[in-house]
């Protein structure tokens, strides 16, 4: 399977076309998707009219951009001109945005080719994507399986082969968990790195939306693309834009990287933790400094119970909750019926300990000399579909959403940029991902340690 890097290079040398490869990847995506339902909508009409502007520009002599020709699934919370984008819910069911999500515009003026709309679980509220309007996505490793979420369908895509690009969005671990439960690479930048302007909201203050790809060196090169301010997004500022790719052959060798033993190594399954140990490892012997860190999560109950970020996720239904309580699913029902629960001094008051705690982690990390912190990205193997809950840091039955974003939801409160990269598999040979973050607007670290593990 050709990664967006080597399908660019194809198009741009002109050893195939860009109507060549769209049609080949719409031809086979039937066949690979009938038990994945990873795709949520064919858009041919946009990938046969985008496909000819690339190789138009071509013919003419002009450059079409670094992604020239690489096709792209867009998760459906992404807004897509004239296309219908539903975010996964029977409310949006007839949506058709008037404009191209931010993301999309700066990846089709690089010569991207829209293909697909791909699976969400409803609203982006939870990890299965196991959706009660859309149907069920799953594992294209074992179909029993979810894909993790909720850009289950983008990673499912990709690690079907559907498709060699496909960005995600990610509140509290989904970019990273389906990356990790699909065996691809998944990328959450620093908040503000990428405009969110055109996605739908599901938390204001923890939504991101990062790239996720087969290859290190293609999220990379998508990261470039899709980064910088936008005037749809005062949360995106205007800082500079590196050129990741330029990370992936610094190595490892000199910089600490603090393991997170404490609630992350320690609840997380053994058969699981096991390939996150190995990649380590690998990374030790490439020259990196290990050192055990305390990343000190959850800071209280209410941040491990998830009240911190309940009433915004709330806020995003104001308008139709409780009247369209009939087109929600039963996740969503149930967190805004919580959410009249709690209180609004008690909201800003749980907003008040989280920046003292992001400030104290950062000195802290900082102090200590840490470049990376490292965790597995999932506590458990994919669960079987339908699962609704599992056990989880010492308790019987924890939501399944709460425990597969169990070990990524600290990076997206604080803000910081992290990576899961495949590692290797658990005991029922299904992938298993190595987490690393790292300080604000630093992704260059942590694709620079992920190209040490995945060349």
């Amino acid at each position: 399977m050709r990664d967006a890097t080597e399908t660019a290079e194809l198009v741009r040398s002109g050893r195939a076309s860009a109507a060549e490869v769209a049609r080949e990847h719409l031809d086979r995506l039937p066949g690979l998707d009938w038990e994945i339902g990873s795709v949520w909508l064919v858009t041919e009409e946009r990938a046969v009219a985008e496909a000819a502007a690339v190789d138009r520009r071509l013919a003419a002599g002009d450059d079409p951009g670094p992604l020239a020709g690489v096709p792209v699934g867009w998760k459906d919370l992404i807004e897509t001109a004239g296309i219908r984008t539903t975010y996964g819910s029977a409310i949006w069911r007839d949506n058709v945005p008037d404009h191209d999500a931010d993301v999309v515009a700066r990846l089709a003026a690089a010569g991207a080719v829209t293909i697909a709309k791909l699976a969400t679980h409803e609203l982006a509220w939870g990890t299965t994507t196991d959706n009660p309007w859309f149907g069920t996505c799953r594992n294209p490793h074992d179909t029993s399986r979810v894909p993790g979420g909720s850009s289950g369908g983008s990673a499912a895509a990709l690690a079907a082969g559907i498709l060699p690009l496909a960005p995600g969005t990610d509140t509290g671990g989904s970019i990273r968990c389906p990356a990790s439960c699909c065996g691809v690479v998944g990328l959450k930048p620093t908040y503000g790195r990428v405009s969110l302007g055109g996605i739908h909201s599901l938390c204001m203050s923890l939504d991101h939306c990062g790239p996720m790809a087969r290859s290190v060196r293609d999220c990379a090169l998508a990261l470039e693309l899709m980064s910088g301010p936008s005037a749809r997004d005062p949360r995106a500022p205007a800082v500079p834009v590196e050129c990741y790719r330029d990370a992936l052959g610094r190595g490892v060798r000199g910089i600490r990287i603090g393991v997170a033993e404490r609630y992350f190594f320690e609840h997380t399954a053994a058969d699981v933790a096991a390939p996150a140990r190995a990649a380590l490892e690998a990374l030790a012997e490439a020259g990196a400094e290990l050192v055990e860190f305390d990343v000190g999560w959850p800071p209280d109950k209410d941040f491990a119970d998830g009240r911190f970020y309940l009433a915004e996720m709330a806020a995003t239904l104001v308008d139709h909750w409780p009247q369209r309580a009939d087109e929600l699913g039963p996740e969503v029902r149930r967190d805004c019926a919580a959410a009249e629960g709690v209180p609004a001094v008690e909201i800003a008051a749980i907003g008040e300990r989280r920046l003292a705690w992001c400030a104290e982690l950062e000195q802290r990390a900082r102090a200590a000399g840490i470049t990376l912190v490292a965790t597995p990205s999932q506590p458990c193997t994919p669960p079987p579909v339908g699962t609704t809950s599992l056990p989880f840091a010492g308790h019987d039955s924890v939501d399944v959403s709460g425990v597969m974003c169990g070990l990524t939801e600290v990076f997206d409160v604080n803000g910081w940029p992290a990576i899961s990269v495949p590692a290797g598999t658990d005991a029922a040979g299904m992938p298993a991902g190595l987490q690393l973050a790292a300080l604000p607007w630093r992704e260059a670290d942590c694709l620079a340690a992920a190209a040490v593990l995945m060349p």
